[in-house]
């Protein structure tokens, strides 16, 4: 048998047998609700690292036009 059957073969056997379900996984709300500093300093991060590279990009406009 080839390899390509006899891995597909392994893929799907997996998939339609699922197992267990996997232990550490809690749904529901928070045990120790977060607090407005943490808030706050979360935001900030979020905001940083999505907002950050468009203002560098945005301040050094001049640089990048110029050919140099």
């Amino acid at each position: 048998m080839s390899l390509l059957p006899r891995l597909a073969r392994s893929l799907l056997r997996s998939a339609a047998r699922p197992g267990p379900a996997q232990r550490g996984v809690i749904s529901g709300p928070p045990q120790q609700p977060l607090g407005p500093v943490e808030s706050v300093v979360g935001f900030v991060l979020l905001f940083t690292t999505c907002l950050g590279p468009a203002a560098w990009v945005l301040a050094h406009l001049d640089s990048y036009k110029s050919r140099e």
